[in-house]
């Protein structure tokens, strides 16, 4: 199949605005995406949209994965999230497998969804032929629909850097309950490997740069996941927004509309996640640019793009904690779209790479520390 323009991707999205829209709140209900979910993101092949086109993806551009994961999260967070997840983690295999594992994975036109976890806390070992994992690894969005698995491994004994691995997911033990306040659909359960072999041609060292597609695949993840999390908050914001004003513009008795503050308050906000969502591809667009120019960015800008995440999830999250309050005893109620939407703009904040570490990390090179 032909690589897709972003056009192209939006317009399959729409088609499935309805199934998008009804899945949503059973997504939340059973803590997981339903079958019709997965369905739909197979059609939209949200798996691939940022693989290389060698392996039947559509590499989209960092500020075009902004723009569909900002449209996916809009009409159904839990295909937002955990497609982000199996978006990120195959783009990457695609990138570095060796051939061999490249062909197991997405040969014969597959879609294959992945559940990723980038904190190393399993560790692996060397064997013949491959490595042998072993450990427990917590938040594996979409593991419950997700046919693969990468992990990072740490080194054991013998071995001095980490690995990535693929690893099917019935090799693994699931486990764990995901009650949750925020991202309820996603599914982010718990794994543990005990002595699972994974073939070399499914390891990939992170040292060794990409095989295919592009300079990026070897940004740091921080900057590799940057447009795909702050486009699923930028997306659940914006839906936060549009609910706030149809349920502004509702009610038949001192309608908020009336209040000055409010309109003065909506206002604000909406060009907060405005200002956002420009600052993001700009920075996004550039960072890009030098990517497909083979020369990849310096520390200082990379660590920008990652700055910029902390920086626009924060900002957004406080527009939705900031508007929340005037929907008073109302917005209490659990169920309606508008909670979903303020749960998951504030649970976003929450994610690995919107820590305001990054800020510190930031400062550290603008300084000269």
């Amino acid at each position: 199949m032909p690589a897709r323009s972003i056009d192209e991707i939006l317009a399959v999205v729409e088609d499935h605005r309805a199934v998008l829209e009804a899945t949503a709140p059973v997504a939340e209900q059973l803590g997981t995406a339903p079958a019709e979910l997965v369905a739909a993101m197979r059609s939209i092949r949200v798996p691939l949209v940022k693989a290389p086109v060698e392996v039947g993806g559509d590499l989209l551009s960092m500020p075009d994965q902004l723009r569909f994961f900002s449209a996916l999260a809009y009409l159904n967070p839990t295909a937002g999230w955990t497609g982000f997840n199996h978006a990120g983690a195959a783009g990457r295999a695609a990138s570095s497998l060796p051939d061999a594992g490249v062909e197991e994975v997405f040969g014969g036109g597959a879609v294959p969804f992945f559940s990723a976890i980038a904190t190393p806390t399993g560790t692996y070992c060397n064997a013949d032929g491959g490595v042998v994992v072993d450990g427990t690894w917590r938040f594996a969005s979409g593991i419950g629909h997700a046919e693969w698995l990468m992990l990072t491994a740490a080194p054991g004994p013998d071995a001095v850097v980490a690995r990535l691995v693929v690893v099917p997911v019935a090799a693994v033990t699931v486990f764990g309950e995901w009650n949750v306040v925020a991202l309820q659909g996603t599914g982010s359960l718990n794994i543990t490997a005990n002595g699972v072999f994974v073939p070399e041609h499914r390891v990939i060292d992170p040292r060794v740069g990409p095989l295919r597609g592009g300079l990026h695949y070897a940004a740091p993840y921080p900057v590799y996941v940057a447009a795909e999390n702050l486009g699923f908050t930028l997306g659940v914001a914006q839906r936060f927004m549009d609910e706030l004003r149809d349920a502004a513009a509702s009610r038949s008795r001192g309608s908020l509309v009336d209040r000055e503050t409010f309109r003065a308050d909506f206002a604000e906000g909406q060009l907060q996640i405005d200002s956002v969502r420009s600052f993001a591809l700009d920075a996004l667009t550039t960072a890009w640019s030098e990517y497909q120019s083979g020369v990849r960015p310096n520390r200082l800008a990379e660590q920008r793009v990652a700055a910029m995440v902390a920086f626009g999830t924060e900002r957004v999250a406080d527009v939705a904690g900031r508007l929340f309050r005037y929907l008073g005893a109302s917005g209490l109620l659990s169920g309606t779209v508008i909670e979903r939407c303020y749960r998951d703009t504030l649970g976003s904040a929450q994610h690995l790479v919107a820590s305001n570490v990054a800020y510190e990390r930031l400062g550290a090179l603008l300084i000269g520390v």
